[in-house]
Order: structure tokens, then sequence, then C-alpha cells
């Protein structure tokens, strides 16, 4: 029981700590945005995400996220699918396969959710999600207790996103 309380715990940091990450690296992003549009522009809403998104696979992908959060796995794999028909090409494609594969983890469905993080690595080459796939693909080859292979995929995170949080992560784990 302390055990799974430490693991869960650890887990936990882990998550928190990438989202972090993430968080500063999008605020980066959005301060190389408008440094590239100058200080005049004024943004608007063509200049939004959320509007380069038909609003009904919007919809689609929210509430799909939403059931993710809530713990309903299948909904929300359900629902990452169905946007991904609506649209397959959209910003946010890979973050939608990237769901899915988590989901597919938290259900214990190991290979599907190794397959889903190969297929966003194939798929989306320059996808940001990338590091974190493969990384969460070593996390359950080592909760599989294949450590021979869970190694191959923490070290491909060290060396080919070495300043990535998940670098960071890997290089604890190993």
């Amino acid at each position: 029981m302390r055990t799974d309380l430490y693991t869960k715990s650890e887990e936990l940091s882990d998550k928190m700590e990438m989202l972090n990450t993430r968080l500063g690296e999008t605020e980066t992003q959005l301060t190389r945005i408008y440094e590239r549009l100058g200080p005049g522009h004024k943004v608007t809403p063509e200049d939004t995400l959320s509007q380069k998104i038909n609003p009904e696979a919007r919809m689609i992908y929210e509430s799909a996220y939403v059931n993710y959060v809530k713990g309903n796995y299948t909904d929300a794999i359900n629902g990452f699918q169905t946007y991904l028909k609506v649209a397959p090409v959209s910003p946010l494609a890979d973050n939608a396969l990237y769901w899915i594969g988590e989901s597919y983890a938290a259900m214990g469905k190991r290979q599907n959710a190794v397959d889903t993080f190969h297929e966003l690595i194939t798929k989306y080459p320059q996808s940001s999600r990338i590091p974190t796939a493969l990384y969460k693909i070593g996390i359950i080859y080592e909760e599989a207790k294949d450590l021979k292979t869970a190694r191959i995929y923490y070290e491909r995170v060290i060396k080919e996103y070495p300043n990535s949080a998940e670098a960071t992560l890997a290089k604890a784990r190993l």
C-alpha cells in the first residue's frame, strides 16, 4: 500500500513537472510570436489557435479532454478518435493521439498505449509531444519489467531531446 502511494505520488510529481515545463515552453513560444508581430500588432481572433479549428471539432476535442480528466477513458478515447476523423490535420491532432495513448495507459492497456504513441511519433514527426511519448513508452516498458526496452526509450529521449523535461526525467529513471 505504501509503495503504491509512493508510486502514485512520484507519477503525479513527474506529471506536474512536465506540465510546468510545457507551460514555460508555451509562454516562450507566445513571447516569440508577439516579438515577431511587433509592438503595434493587436491580437485578433484569427491569431488564436481555437479559430483555426472548426468550432464543432473544437467542442469534440474539449469534451474528450474533459472525459480524460474525469477518468472516463473509454469516452475520452472515443471522443479523440472522433475528433481525428473530423479534423485529421488540425493543430491539435497530435495532442488527440497523445491523449488517446495516455487513456490507454491509464486503463492498463499497455500495448494499445505504446501503439498509439508510436503512431503519434510516425504521423507527426515535428510534434512537441514526441519527447513525452517516448518517455511514456519507457515508463510502460519499465512497469512491464522490460527494463532493457525501457532503457532504449529513455536513452532515445536523452539523445534526441536533451534539453527537454522528459530527458531530465529519463536520466533520473536510468
